[in-house]
């Protein structure tokens, strides 16, 4: 199956993007039992749009995680500040990237880049070949690369495209401002993982971290599993690969502790993959359950293979935090 550029670009842009099809199957609402404090629904008698077609952009996306897992392991000259400041930055509720800048190698960068343009090419033959040409923009060179860096360094996916937008550089390069940003947030993910591989180690594993955001990058949780032996939250950031514990009776959105006014819901008996809503700020958390989950998966997998219940929670009238 070919995916056509429309649906490339549909890919690209969503949180992790997706260019699945859809269909629609029934389904129903009724009460479940569930544990003290939590609220949840099976979603039965409404319009579920369902994955049917994913294995071409899933094999796209491992084929980037390749790439990125490939210049992981050859990026050691990754420097931290000293455990104590990063404690310091942790109690004070601040990422480590707001007060710490992360230097990176120029030239691995730019490699790392264009492996990752050539692998979406390569995949999909019908992405635009200006993919293949984004380096060149004068963005790319030289000094102009480090301000680069420096200047997106604290942008979300949304701040980050208007950035793009702002500078011109998708009409320069003739590529949207969501495929460029797609771009350099996986060409950035070998750095931050190294990055934060080691900041966790020295912090104690983010134990005393307790907020929505990452502890390293700042970038907003999307997606969150239950831990196996305890059935502990973790929320993990699709950027740079943190993991921290997270209340789960609390709004990691706006620390809405109000018990009635935190639910979930699955999907007939798939209780392996949950969306979590807060009433009062309306934002969803997709949650695998890991007691349910027989196989461990890397989550930003479970996030496009569940793109599906985004489109069920935006129905329902929540949205996604990014």
């Amino acid at each position: 199956m070919n995916i056509s550029r429309r649906n490339f670009l549909w890919w690209i842009s969503g949180t992790l993007a997706t260019a699945s099809l859809f269909a629609a199957v029934g389904c129903a609402l009724k009460e479940d039992f569930v544990p003290p404090g939590d609220s949840a629904e099976t979603m039965n008698g409404k319009q579920l749009p369902e994955n049917i077609d994913l294995e071409q952009v899933e094999q796209t996306y491992k084929e980037i995680m390749d790439v990125q897992l490939q210049y992981y392991n050859q990026i050691n000259n990754v420097e931290i500040p000293a455990a104590e400041q990063i404690n310091a930055c942790f109690r004070q509720g601040d990422y480590l990237f707001k007060e710490n800048k992360m230097d990176l190698d120029s030239s691995t960068f730019l490699e790392v880049q264009e492996e990752i343009c050539k692998t979406i090419k390569a995949a999909q033959p019908e992405a635009p070949e200006a993919l293949l040409k984004l380096a060149e923009a004068k963005e790319f060179q030289g000094d102009n690369l480090q301000k680069l860096m420096e200047d997106i360094a604290l942008l979300n996916k949304k701040e980050l495209q208007e950035y793009i937008s702002a500078q011109k550089l998708d009409q320069r390069t003739g590529l949207k401002s969501e495929v460029i940003s797609f771009i350099l947030y996986m060409s950035l993910t070998p750095f931050y993982s190294v990055y934060t591989e080691k900041v966790s180690e020295a912090s104690d594993d983010f134990s005393i971290w307790r907020q929505g955001y990452c502890p390293v990058c700042g970038q907003t949780a999307v997606i969150a599993r239950h831990r196996v032996e305890d059935e502990a939250r973790i929320l993990f950031c699709w950027l740079c690969h943190a993991e921290w514990v997270f209340p789960r009776l609390e709004c990691p959105y706006c620390d809405n502790n109000n018990a009635r006014t935190l639910r979930y819901f699955y999907v007939d008996d798939n209780r392996s993959h949950q969306v979590h809503v807060c009433q009062k700020c309306n934002y969803y958390l997709k949650t695998v359950v890991g007691k349910t989950f027989e196989q461990e998966q890397l989550l930003k997998m479970e996030d496009i293979e569940t793109r599906y219940l985004d489109m069920l929670a935006e129905q329902e009238g929540f949205k996604r935090p990014i």
